[in-house]
């Protein structure tokens, strides 16, 4: 386990700042030494005001923790007075570790100014840094200029380089798809990913920075630990709690409760499997390309992040059989359904697909199900011809008005006619599809 000393405000929400570093670092399996450089008063709303702690305080405990423990790498937050940037920069020269990440806090979303000394940051701190994390608005303050698009996004990667730091890291949650803009002198590359949260999150620039530097600490190179971290904040946001009147938390601990998912989920799959097994009339559903039943981790977002039964489903002697047992990444098709379906509630997470039958149109319709007839014949050649495109579309279209429990379509050239069945798990999944043959 490696030692990752932050440094940074404390926030009483725990969602940022010191606690929410902590949990982060404590969340990949590192330890987290703490060292505050300010106390802030604010709620979920927003920051109502701060106070530095002494600077002599400071630098006892950097002191104290300097000669007893070996750090490996040190995460930098809020850092709000000039002696407190000189006593840090002096102890990092002093302990030479071998990663020093920096996160500029310079401002709360509720615009209260958090680094008054900006400069003395730029100057004394950022030549010290392997990588700075400023998100579009601070790169906006540390530039002196607006920010709006991604080709002014990758210049301002490059243009930061001229602070001293070894990389830059530009995050833009503010667009359209959080899209972050790396730099390193030699490398420009481009990471975006599809916004799932329904509202402002507190805290996901300290969770980033810290998850960067937990992966750092673990052996990753730079890249790989950027990529890494993205999914792990990933996870954080989508796992957002609501625990005060203003903007969600971020959830580090999303990734421990996601990660402990999978045995369940397995679990879940097998017993749905016996439960198939059972059921007499559930074999003639089975289409003649197989069936399968998918069940995805929360806050999943690849295929490798979805379990199903390798090989499909099928009829052997007249009961459903599974060809392998459930493992995840076992199916692209049905688990693209299900990750689309999560963009638009995450607590989708199964599906299931079976054999289209008017019957069992009509009954869903007359038992109060939500049902959604898709026309494939209206689907695009562009996204026919890409191979794992039609089921994302698919989706999509069904999702637009509102969210159902039954996704028909009447197939089209060379595609079968097929019912998909939406659900919170394999359980409520099997209990849509009995209740419908039992009165079919």
């Amino acid at each position: 386990m490696a030692n990752i000393l932050i440094i940074a405000g404390f926030d009483p929400t725990g969602g940022a700042g010191l606690q929410a570093d902590l949990k982060t670092v404590t969340a990949l399996g590192e330890v987290g030494i703490t060292v505050a450089t300010a106390l802030t008063i604010q709620d979920t709303a927003g920051v109502k005001g701060w106070k530095a702690v002494e600077e002599l305080i400071l630098k006892d405990q950097l002191e104290v923790i300097g000669k007893d423990i070996e750090i490996d790498v040190i995460k930098i937050g809020m850092v709000p007075t000039t002696k407190a940037v000189s006593i840090i920069a002096s102890f990092i020269q002093e302990i030479g570790p071998k990663y020093v990440i920096i996160d500029p806090v310079f401002q709360s979303k509720n615009g209260v100014v958090l680094t008054p000394v900006l400069k003395d940051v730029t100057s004394r701190l950022f030549p010290l840094a392997t990588l700075v994390t400023p998100n579009q608005k601070e790169a906006e303050v540390l530039l002196g200029r607006k920010i709006q698009t991604m080709k002014e996004m990758e210049q301002a990667a490059q243009d930061l380089m001229s602070f001293g730091q070894e990389a830059t890291l530009v995050t833009g949650g503010e667009f359209e798809r959080a899209t972050d803009v790396f730099y390193d002198g030699k490398r420009l590359l481009t990471w975006a990913t599809f916004k799932r949260q329904k509202g402002p999150v507190h805290g996901t620039g300290c969770v980033y920075s810290s998850a960067i530097a937990a992966f750092l600490a673990k052996g990753f190179p730079l890249e790989r630990a950027i990529e890494k971290a993205r999914k792990f904040v990933t996870v954080a946001i989508d796992g957002a709690i609501k625990v005060g009147k203003g903007h969600l938390l971020s959830n580090p601990c999303a990734w421990i409760e996601r990660d402990k998912a999978r045995f369940e989920i397995i679990e879940s799959l097998n017993q749905a499997l016996e439960k198939m097994q059972s059921l007499e009339e559930l074999p003639s559903l089975i289409p003649e390309v197989r069936s399968n039943m998918v069940y995805a981790l929360p806050y999943a977002r690849g295929h490798d992040e979805v379990a199903g039964f390798a090989g499909r489903l099928t009829v052997v002697k007249g009961k459903v059989w599974a060809c392998a047992g459930p493992c995840f990444g076992a199916s692209k098709h049905m688990a693209s359904v299900v990750l689309k379906a999560m963009d638009y509630n995450p607590d989708l997470r199964a599906a299931m697909n079976i054999k289209y039958d008017p019957k069992i149109i009509e009954k869903a319709y007359q038992m109060g199900y939500r049902v959604k007839e898709v026309f494939r014949t209206s689907e695009a050649a562009e996204t026919k011809l890409v191979e794992g495109k039609s089921m994302p579309w698919l989706t999509e279209q069904a999702m637009k008005e509102e969210i159902p429990d039954f996704i028909y379509d009447k197939g089209d050239w060379g595609k079968e006619p097929m019912i998909r069945v939406l659900g919170k798990n394999p359980s409520d999944i099997l209990n849509k599809v009995t209740s419908i043959i039992k009165r079919r």
